[in-house]
């Protein structure tokens, strides 16, 4: 009897392993050298998957993530960032410098972690589609940079469950974001034309 019971317990921490397993996989991966990030993002755009893509650079060392939903990009980071959601909503003039200040204050006093953005709009300090402008503008920035990255290695993870944290509001066609990305980089090389 006993062993029966140690074998249902086995099987079950076995289903519990497989099942935690699926819920997250693997579909592409790749070099930079290999495949760019533009055309990996565009395969990973048409199969309308959720899921995030990670993009390590060798040479400065940098990590981008793209949070993929249904093909479209919902979140793009990059670490070390340029320019944070804050600094862009002061720049805008969507924020006061004191009332940014008070969303970083208590974002930092929640028991739970919650986007800054999600934070000042609570607090009635920024209306939604001033967040939404400047969420699409990081994205673009950080998106841009990810896309100038020519050495370095990529692997995209679909998930089957809602991603935490992403600002449901924003999400971006990558075609748009790989012309946004075509047009910042003929805007700083114009080159012979």
């Amino acid at each position: 009897m006993r062993a029966a019971h140690e074998v249902e317990r086995n099987r079950s921490r076995a289903s519990a392993r497989t099942s935690s397993r699926s819920a997250s996989s693997l579909v592409l991966s790749g070099r930079l050298e290999a495949i760019s990030l533009a055309d990996a993002l565009q395969v990973i755009a048409a199969s309308g998957q959720d899921g995030v893509l990670i993009v390590e650079r060798e040479m400065p060392p940098e990590r981008g993530e793209l949070e993929l939903r249904g093909g479209r990009v919902a979140r793009a980071r990059v670490t070390p960032s340029s320019e944070t959601l804050g600094a862009i909503l002061l720049r805008r003039y969507a924020v006061e410098a004191e009332e940014l200040h008070e969303g970083l204050r208590r974002q930092a006093a929640a028991a739970a972690w919650r986007p800054l953005g999600e934070v000042l709009v609570e607090m009635q300090a920024l209306a939604p589609v001033l967040l939404a402008e400047a969420l699409s503008e990081q994205m673009k920035a950080h998106t841009t940079r990810m896309l100038g990255w020519g050495r370095g290695i990529f692997r995209f993870r679909t998930v089957s469950s809602r991603l935490p944290h992403a600002d449901a509001q924003i999400a971006i066609d990558p075609q748009l974001l790989l012309l946004e990305a075509a047009r910042r980089a003929d805007e700083e090389d114009p080159g012979d034309v």
